[in-house]
C-alpha cells in the first residue's frame, strides 16, 4: 500500500476537534452547493458538446459572415453603424441577405479578459481552499501533490483555451472542455475525500508518518 504523507502539523482531518470539523464541512457543503450551479449556468448558457462550445466563443457561420461584412464595410467606409452607435448582433437579424441562421454573438477580447480575471481570481480561492483540505488529509504523496496542483494547472488553462477558441478556431474548444474536467473531478475527489476523512475515518491516536 502507498505511503502516506505526513499531514500538516501531524493533525489529520480525522482527530480535528468539533468546531473544525463543523468549519471544514460547512466549506466543503458552500462550495459543493455553488459548483453545482455553475455546472447548471454552463449546461443552460454554453453546452458541454465541444460544437456548443466552439459556437459560443468561436461563432457560426453567420455571425463570422457578420463580423467580415463589417469590416468588409468599415475599410470601405460604410460600416453601416454611425459614429457614437453601438452596434449589436441584434441588429443584423432584420437586414436583407443575411442567413436563416440565427447569428450568436461572439464575446469580444475586452469582456474575455474582464471574464478571465474574475474567474481566476474565483479559481484561486475555491482551489487554495481545496488544498487546505489536502494538507490535513491522510492520502498518497503523489495523489495529494497531483490534486493540490492539477485544479490550478487546469484554471490557467481554460482561461487560455476560451481565447483561443476565439481568436484562433474552434478545435481548442477540446482543451477548455478538458480543463473544466479535470477541474470538476479534481473538486469532486477533494470532496469525497474530505467528507469521508472528517467523519467516518477512524480517529487514529498516533500521527501519521512517512
Amino acid at each position: 500500500m502507498a505511503r502516506t504523507t505526513p499531514t500538516i502539523f501531524n493533525i489529520s482531518l480525522a482527530r480535528f476537534p468539533m468546531p473544525a470539523k463543523l468549519l471544514f464541512t460547512a466549506v466543503l457543503l458552500t462550495l459543493g452547493t455553488g459548483y453545482i450551479f455553475a455546472i447548471g449556468n454552463i449546461a443552460l448558457k454554453v453546452g458541454f458538446a465541444p460544437d456548443e462550445v466552439a459556437t459560443k466563443y468561436y461563432g457560426n457561420e453567420a455571425s463570422r459572415q457578420a463580423i467580415e461584412d463589417i469590416e468588409a464595410g468599415d475599410a470601405t467606409g460604410e460600416a453601416g453603424v454611425e459614429e457614437g452607435e453601438e452596434f449589436s448582433f441584434d441588429d443584423l437579424d432584420d437586414q436583407e441577405g443575411m442567413s436563416d441562421e440565427p447569428i450568436v454573438p461572439i464575446p469580444t477580447f475586452e469582456t474575455l479578459v474582464a471574464e478571465g480575471h474574475f474567474h481566476l481570481f474565483g479559481y484561486t480561492s475555491i482551489f487554495f481552499l481545496c488544498g487546505l483540505v489536502l494538507l490535513f488529509a491522510e492520502l498518497p504523496a503523489m495523489l495529494k501533490n497531483v490534486l493540490i496542483v492539477a485544479p490550478f494547472a487546469a484554471s490557467v488553462l481554460d482561461t487560455w483555451s476560451i481565447l483561443l477558441t476565439r481568436f484562433v478556431g474552434p478545435g481548442f474548444a477540446w482543451m477548455l472542455i478538458i480543463s473544466g474536467m479535470v477541474m470538476s473531478l479534481s473538486f469532486l475527489l477533494v470532496f469525497v475525500i474530505g467528507i469521508y476523512q472528517l467523519w467516518f475515518l477512524k480517529n487514529h491516536e498516533e500521527p501519521v508518518t512517512q
